[in-house]
């Protein structure tokens, strides 16, 4: 048991300094594309630090550990918006700037719903993985007419000249990154069951928690980052991205190896969780234009909450 928490830890420790790794030469390549923050923030950042949750919920649906699939993803959705968001937003307000978070918002809770319809038989298989798979084309798509459209718009940051020194420490660092990624996610897997056996607790329950906040740390990093130079539209940006591809890329990619199987826990308590603060991020970016600290307090609370009846049905 001591030697599977150490490896678990290590395995935590992998994907956090991968993901770091992975996100920042992610940055450096946008920079290098000359795409506008709010563009980076929603498409490539968002893709970065989704890369943990994807690994690592494919490994566990190829490992037959499907449980783990859902809930890795699902508690990701739950924890990027109920704690990264919402700590950032109590921290600093964030506006959102443009129809195109909005537009990026309204996806995500249509995508979401999507999701809710095909997990009503308790199954994501074959058929609804490539559905899923059908709307990440989608987010693709859009995201693609987005960036023809930004391109055509003079930049206002000053352009950065790299070295051929430079291009290589941005290529080395992406596939340690990615390597890292691979290796810390199959020792949380491994591991993680062994602690969900020992304890006595569902895999899905450690999935929901420590792995999808383990694999959710990149996304924190991004975000208070972003806050401390001053870039909070890339934070909400990177969150909204984020959520779309843990229900489109996670979860199709997962479902298109092996049947997913859904819980009644997952049912009525996680994607109740998860549809309520997509809902109120939905609803607040459309109307409200500004994610303040009062909404930020409210998220942070639910996810709260969210820990407590965790705690509550199984200690």
């Amino acid at each position: 048991m001591i030697i599977s928490t150490i490896l678990f830890v290590l395995g935590l420790i992998l994907i956090v300094k991968g993901g770091d790794y992975f996100i920042e030469s992610s940055i450096e390549i946008a920079k290098i594309s000359k795409l506008p923050k709010i563009l980076i923030g929603a498409t490539i950042v968002s893709i970065a630090t989704t890369a943990p949750e994807a690994v690592v919920s494919i490994t566990a649906s190829f490992k037959n550990y499907t449980q783990m699939s859902v809930g890795n993803s699902i508690g990701s959705i739950i924890c990027n918006t109920g704690l990264i968001l919402g700590i950032t937003a109590i921290i600093s307000p964030t506006k959102v700037k443009g129809n195109f978070t909005k537009l990026k918002s309204l996806m995500l809770i249509l995508f979401f719903i999507i999701f809710l319809k095909l997990s009503f038989d308790r199954t994501i298989n074959y058929s609804d993985a490539w559905i899923l798979l059908i709307l990440l084309i989608i987010y693709i798509l859009f995201d693609l007419l987005v960036i023809m459209h930004k391109k055509n718009k003079p930049m206002k940051d000053h352009e950065i000249i790299y070295s051929k020194k430079n291009y290589i420490k941005i290529i080395l660092l992406f596939i340690i990154g990615i390597v890292g990624i691979f290796i810390g996610s199959n020792l949380l897997i491994n591991n993680g069951i062994v602690i969900a056996t020992f304890i006595g607790i569902p895999e899905a329950v450690i999935s929901l928690t420590l792995i999808a906040l383990g694999t959710s740390l990149p996304e924190l990093t991004t975000a208070l980052t972003a806050l401390k130079k001053g870039h909070s539209s890339l934070s909400i940006g990177n969150i909204i991205g984020a959520n779309i591809l843990n229900i489109s890329l996670v979860l199709g990619a997962s479902g298109f190896l092996n049947d997913l199987n859904i819980s009644i826990q997952n049912i009525y308590l996680d994607f109740v969780i998860a549809f309520i603060l997509i809902l109120i991020l939905t609803l607040t970016c459309i109307f409200r234009g500004k994610v303040n600290r009062l909404v930020g307090f409210l998220l942070f609370l639910i996810y709260m909450i969210y820990l407590f009846i965790l705690y509550y049905i199984y200690f």
